[in-house]
């Protein structure tokens, strides 16, 4: 009787360990497979964009916005004296903004107050640098927005750019070459002269998923000529594009 409670005990134990180490590691895999589809598609690494909001069900002051805030940039490894702090409203609808850049990032936070009932923290980063570990850093700006809030969504995309015009064609291709990477469905395209858009559904992405046309879709891959500088941008994101383009 003895050996059947350590071995439910020690399953009990594997699930639970599994289930912490998904969710630990579901930004690193978010992180990996953008950047390995990327690869896929041949294009120079331009930046990676990362957006996380979360919704908080009280009101937070202006102070614990704060200190939100540092917890964050100090989780980035970035030196809180270089934050530019900007303050707007009064009473029960405040907003406070903090930006911060190095050689390599840049952040914004801003966080806001509503009718005394909820908050909402929003953090943008853009980062120009491709190196180990960056999944880790994001991972715990993440999990310090988990400690006040249940509803914390992410939207991640990597861009890429290719110094020349593509042929149209050539967009395709590129666009089998990336599904097939992430093991994706498409669900919708769009087409033009100087883009093409795609949704799809992607067996690997399997945490980010919306709903669209009555079908899940968590991958989203833009393809657009700048005439302005001669090249073609690439965006690659799970769930959507949130970035202008």
């Amino acid at each position: 009787m003895k050996i059947i409670k350590l071995v439910v005990s020690f399953f009990m134990l594997m699930a639970i360990g599994m289930t912490i180490s998904y969710a630990d590691t579901s930004i690193n895999t978010r992180y990996n497979k953008l950047i390995s589809a990327l690869e896929t598609s041949e294009a120079d690494f331009k930046y990676y964009n990362m957006k996380i909001n979360s919704v908080i069900n009280y009101n937070l002051s202006n102070k614990e916005l704060h200190n939100i805030f540092l917890e964050i940039i100090n989780n980035l490894k970035l030196d809180e004296k270089g934050i530019n702090w900007n303050e707007k409203g009064y009473g029960d609808k405040i907003q406070l903004c903090a930006t911060i850049k190095d050689s390599d990032k840049e952040i914004s936070i801003k966080g806001i107050n509503k009718n005394n009932k909820e908050s909402y923290i929003i953090v943008d980063i853009l980062d120009n640098k491709v190196y180990k570990h960056k999944e880790d850093i994001y991972s715990s700006v993440e999990n310090v927005l988990n400690k006040y809030s249940s509803q914390v969504d992410v939207s991640a995309c990597v861009v890429g750019e290719y110094t020349k015009r593509l042929q149209n064609h050539k967009y395709d291709d590129i666009l089998q070459k990336i599904l097939y990477n992430m093991s994706a469905k498409q669900i919708d395209k769009v087409k033009d002269v100087n883009f093409l858009s795609i949704t799809a559904y992607s067996k690997v992405l399997n945490d980010d998923d919306l709903e669209y046309l009555g079908e899940k879709i968590n991958l989203n891959i833009g393809i657009k000529y700048n005439e302005d500088d001669g090249k073609t941008l690439i965006y690659i994101a799970t769930p959507i594009i949130k970035l202008d383009y």
